[in-house]
């Protein structure tokens, strides 16, 4: 409906998250919906986005971007978020340490494959 909008933070580092949401929501909704409701209900988002960014191990100076879909009640004053998502950006060179890891790890299984590989051809063998 006309209350309903998409809120995104833009690309910042996560440190600023809370703030960045807080000025982009007043912005956005202050035609709507008054001001302590705004900053009350983004408050408690802010807490919950903080618990999930703890959960997901962001660093305080990753690169992310926030996106949440806004709608206020007038009813019941009250804004209820949706789609909330904590879009993490990485570098190239973290992204290279990321595939290092990954061809390390497929190495080491692929050996451990054919270790296991020879281990039933031996015991085939024996049994026969």
């Amino acid at each position: 409906g006309g209350n309903r909008f998409e809120l995104s933070t833009g690309l910042i580092i996560a440190a600023r998250y809370a703030d960045k949401l807080r000025r982009v929501a007043l912005v956005a909704l202050s035609k709507i919906a008054p001001r302590d409701v705004i900053i009350r209900d983004i408050s408690e988002l802010n807490k919950k986005l903080f618990e999930e960014i703890t959960q997901k191990n962001i660093g305080k100076l990753d690169v992310i971007r926030l996106v949440v879909v806004a709608e206020y009640d007038p009813q019941e004053k009250k804004i209820k978020f949706e789609n909330v998502q904590i879009q993490r950006f990485y570098t190239e060179e973290q992204c290279k340490k990321m595939q290092e890891d990954v061809i390390k790890e497929n190495q080491r299984l692929k050996e451990e494959i054919d270790s296991i590989k020879k281990e039933i051809d031996h015991l085939r063998s024996i049994l026969k």
